[in-house]
């Protein structure tokens, strides 16, 4: 049973095998694969497809392009037979997974690339908060520090001047020598209290209600 054929104009044919890139050979490199080709697989269908032809026409590997031109203004092309479209059914098998393996991994990629992204973009705000609050703490630590210096300053200021009261009253004794005196005066002034608080008691002691001369005791007398 013979293949169907199609028919092809020379100069593709030539561009193909000779590799002249102007002319567009994707479309002959489908029919001879039996494979819809995108951008990524025609280079490889190009690869089978020559060793191919050239396997059935070796002849052809030692003609130069005007010489292939000669042969005429078109040539009939034949799909691949069984045999060479299942090694390229495999090769294409292989290329298919190693394209979907490239593309979960890039999906994977982009999916990172975001998260990534989105890591930054939170670390970002992390850090612009951080030196938020690292700007609030100085403030309130040079506060803090101003607050403090100043009372330092104030008690050292007191201390000072009591530390100065000190060697004064040291050096004058103005202090120990009030004291004294108040103690003195205190003394003093408690006997004098005493006499006169007794002076009435004694002289009330004496009092005879009006009856003089005799015994203390009247009515001892013998003219009672």
């Amino acid at each position: 049973m013979s293949e169907a054929r199609k028919i092809f104009p020379m100069d593709t044919f030539v561009a193909y095998l000779k590799g002249d890139g102007s002319a567009n050979v994707a479309e002959m490199l489908g029919y001879l694969t039996q494979k819809d080709l995108d951008a990524d697989s025609v280079p490889f269908a190009a690869a089978l497809a020559k060793a191919w032809i050239y396997e059935q026409h070796p002849e052809l590997t030692k003609m130069s392009k005007g010489q292939v031109v000669e042969l005429g203004q078109s040539v009939s092309v034949a799909p691949m037979p069984v045999k060479a479209k299942t090694e390229v059914d495999e090769v294409f098998a292989k290329l298919a997974d190693y394209k979907g393996q490239i593309n979960a991994k890039a999906a994977k990629i982009d999916e990172l690339t975001k998260a990534l992204a989105a890591k930054d973009a939170e670390i970002a705000a992390l850090a612009a908060k951080v030196k938020e609050f690292e700007g609030q703490k100085k403030g309130e630590a040079e506060a803090l520090f101003v607050t403090t210096e100043a009372r330092i300053v104030e008690f050292t200021g007191k201390l000072e001047a009591l530390l100065k009261e000190v060697e004064e009253v040291k050096k004058t004794g103005v202090v120990v020598a009030g004291v004294a005196g108040v103690a003195a005066a205190a003394g003093a002034a408690a006997p004098a209290a005493e006499g006169a608080a007794g002076a009435p008691a004694e002289a009330a002691a004496g009092t005879d209600f009006g009856f003089s001369g005799g015994s203390q005791d009247p009515f001892a007398d013998s003219n009672w």
